[in-house]
């Protein structure tokens, strides 16, 4: 694409520049991030070394090009591990971009976190509204910013309306965290909080109908999950109010939150679906011979990976190797780009080394989740950016299971931005205050800005 002219260099430069102010307080902080990815881009370098003839026509998998080398004379022939060189090239410049954002992301305060988080939110909504503009224009007008793309669909900023559903979708928990970590009350508008938190409610019911529309079935998916969690997320955060309340008043102070957002989403997507305007909701339960074809590339990768095994195929090389094993059954006129299972492709591509690497990923992750669950409540009352970034990522990560949305650079540095959020984050407390002062209950009492 064009536009990697300019994203790479700029890419480098801010990685080198990022590398050079990095400090070892920073590494320890947040050495598992680091390690991922020093051993992602490791690991996609090694892939290029050339290897010498003897070795390199022993690995698994290499039989084919073994005889061709040898019909065409080129025994002799020095081969990277890759099957694809200029594939596992690109991957590793591609790796550029996410890799500036965490080692730059890494060294940001709490408030310049905050600062981030809002700018992602533009950006949300920046893509949201260019996907309305696509509807109401030409279905293959200059709105869409790519050559190969969705053509008809509200795709916003990216090139496939599935990356667009997901990443709207994963922003419904980021928006309650931006509004939770204002100060002030909820039902109060004149506070921080209290603007945040309409501002919040008035995207949600930009984002939902406009997912639902994309005719994503994963987008639709996400979008279920994100609401069910992000709800539990303001039950357990919702404050537990007056203490001479009965325990039923204060669960039912605590639940009503959730349940009116539920009913909101619910809400609007009956009222889409009455429109006749949720693609998404008729391709799910009508028949789509793209997302058929998906399924069947699951044991066809599968068995690309098995004998492929240990070493894999070489990073970003699916597309010509699925080429070479592409059964007669599964033809059609448009290539095959991706394994739509990034976690199988990992397998395929990256071979043991690739899989360790997203076993040792997921635990991380998990491990983090679990700590969150049980610090308690009160903790992720007062602590919440890390359990949300936790959801936004899982959404991006149950999404890879079935598409490729971490391919993309934008949603690749997202997804770090998330990740460093999954750490230690801003607390209300640790935020300086943005009123003008303490309010006061009718009691004489200062009240907590943090309620």
């Amino acid at each position: 694409m064009q536009s990697l002219i300019l994203l790479r260099p700029v890419s480098l430069l801010a990685l080198g520049y990022g590398l050079l102010t990095l400090s070892r307080k920073h590494i320890r902080q947040y050495w598992p991030l680091v390690t991922i990815a020093g051993v992602t881009v490791v690991l996609t370098a090694v892939h290029l070394i050339p290897l010498p003839p003897g070795i390199w026509q022993s690995l698994p998998g290499r039989e084919t090009i073994a005889e061709l080398d040898a019909l065409l004379g080129l025994k002799d022939q020095w081969r990277p591990l890759t099957l694809d060189p200029q594939a596992t090239r690109n991957a590793l410049f591609a790796l550029a971009t996410p890799c500036a954002v965490l080692v730059l992301g890494i060294q940001l305060d709490a408030r310049q976190h905050e600062k981030l988080l809002t700018l992602i939110l533009g950006l949300g909504v920046l893509t949201a509204i260019w996907g309305l503009l696509q509807l109401m224009g030409s279905p293959r007008g200059p709105l869409y910013l790519y050559s190969l793309t969705s053509y008809g669909s509200p795709v916003g900023l990216f090139a496939n309306r599935n990356h667009q559903a997901v990443f709207l979708a994963s922003l419904i928990p980021v928006m309650y965290c931006w509004a939770q970590l204002a100060q002030g009350l909820w039902k109060d508008i004149g506070t921080t909080r209290g603007k945040r938190g309409a501002m919040a409610m008035g995207g949600m019911l930009l984002l939902i109908p406009l997912i639902l529309i994309t005719g994503s079935r994963s987008g639709l998916l996400m979008l279920v999950f994100s609401a069910c969690v992000t709800a539990a997320l303001i039950t357990v955060a919702a404050p537990s109010g007056n203490r001479r309340r009965t325990h039923r008043s204060s669960a039912l102070a605590r639940i009503a939150p959730a349940a009116v957002g539920v009913v909101v989403v619910a809400g609007l997507g009956l009222v889409t679906i009455g429109l006749g305007r949720d693609r998404a909701f008729e391709r799910l339960i009508g028949s789509d011979p793209i997302a058929d074809t998906r399924a069947d590339l699951l044991p066809e990768t599968w068995r690309i990976a098995a004998d492929m095994f240990p070493w894999g195929a070489g990073i970003g090389s699916f597309d010509d190797v699925y080429r070479m094993h592409e059964v007669d059954a599964l033809l059609r006129p448009s290539y095959v780009n991706h394994a739509h299972n990034d976690f199988l492709e990992v397998l395929m591509a990256g071979g043991l080394l690739g899989a360790l690497l997203l076993i040792f990923t997921i635990m991380l992750f998990a491990v983090r989740g679990w700590a969150i669950w049980r610090a308690g409540r009160a903790e992720i009352r007062t602590n919440i950016r890390p359990a949300t970034a936790l959801t936004a990522l899982a959404i991006l990560f149950i999404a890879s299971l079935i598409d490729y949305p971490l391919r993309v650079p934008a949603l690749a540095s997202y997804a770090v931005l998330l990740a460093i959020w999954t750490g230690k984050g801003t607390q209300v407390a640790d935020l300086p205050l943005r009123e003008h002062g303490p309010r006061r209950t009718r009691r004489g009492q200062h009240s907590e800005h943090g309620s």
